[in-house]
């Protein structure tokens, strides 16, 4: 250990010693795991997973942020010293609220999210999902979701054969959990793009009243069918999920009084573009594939396509 003092090491080497100070500071009722984790658009990351005799599944902590502070000059022990610091905290925490993950305790806490099918073929391979359009529906257990931090495991093939479970079971129990947990919220661009101009997005996003536009704006019909308008959830992640919840897309056509254009922005939110006759869907779609190409990572994009909100037929078409 006494060169990981004085200099920096490769990566493989740091997650070694790193892996091996962990357990001596948590002692021996606990072994490590180091899993290949495939996150979204199939991006591998390294994960440690603290394992307690007796416990059930835990929480992967990602180790290149770690590596990332040592090479630049942290510290590996007090790095080590916070990762344990942080995990025991939690665990207590769970231990108080005499929390198991079982299906009993998660299933209150199944969530789930949006996510492009063709950019993450390797990752559903290995984690329940269901096909929608040309995205793909996945499921997670919320541990965390307060003003601090948002936090949450993602659901895999064995967590669904540990509970014994199906896929349509976990979409069930995550419809009611999504919307509730991340309620969704419609701004006009306009509100969006003056707010960007005074204040941070997040303030943005909890100080607006969720899925309601103003009565006195939606009675202008004229006015309302020129707009354009952002559609997330409460805490700016994940919002392009919104696009599941229930009569969400009826009920906010009824009040525009006309179909919808969908652009998926990112994985974090949509825009939604009241039908007009000189609207050309290929134009929008090129916009949205030169954002997907220039403004977001990877990872984020969330479909290169255009979708239609059809009031006659109350669906999304691709």
């Amino acid at each position: 250990m006494q060169q990981l003092r004085e200099s920096t090491c490769d990566y493989d080497t740091f997650v070694k010693a790193f892996t091996e100070i962990i357990l001596q500071m948590m002692g021996k009722d606990y072994s490590v795991r180091i899993y290949k984790v495939i996150k979204n658009a199939s991006f591998e990351q390294d994960s440690l997973i603290l394992c307690k005799s007796g416990a059930g599944f835990s929480p992967g902590i990602y180790l290149m942020p770690y590596y990332k502070e040592y090479s630049e000059g942290a510290d590996i022990f007090e790095l080590a010293a916070r990762l344990c610091s942080s995990y025991k905290s939690n665990e207590e925490d769970k231990e108080e609220e005499g929390f198991t993950y079982t299906l009993e305790n998660v299933k209150k806490r199944i969530i789930y999210r949006l996510l492009s099918y063709e950019r993450n073929r390797r990752l559903l391979e290995k984690i329940p999902h269901i096909k929608f359009l040309d995205l793909a529906v996945t499921y997670y257990c919320l541990i965390q979701n307060d003003e601090s931090k948002i936090s949450a495991i993602r659901i895999t093939n064995e967590h669904l054969q540990s509970w014994n479970i199906s896929v349509n079971d976990l979409h069930k129990l995550a419809v009611n959990n999504t919307k509730r947990e991340f309620p969704p919220v419609i701004l006009p661009m306009d509100d969006v793009i003056q707010e960007f101009q005074d204040e941070e997005k997040k303030a943005l996003y909890s100080n607006t009243v969720t899925e309601e536009i103003q009565e006195d704006k939606a009675n202008k019909s004229n006015e309302q069918t020129n707009k354009m308008y952002l559609l997330s959830n409460s805490a700016c992640i994940y919002g392009a999920t919104c696009l599941l919840y229930k009569n969400l897309l009826r009920n906010f056509s009824a009040k525009v009084q006309t179909d919808l254009y969908i652009l998926p922005c990112s994985i974090h939110e949509l825009i939604l573009m009241p039908n007009r006759r000189d609207i050309d869907k290929d134009e929008l779609a090129r916009l949205v594939r030169s954002i997907n190409r220039t403004q977001l990572s990877y990872d984020e994009v969330l479909s290169d396509n255009v979708y239609f909100y059809s009031r006659e037929y109350n669906a999304i078409l691709q």
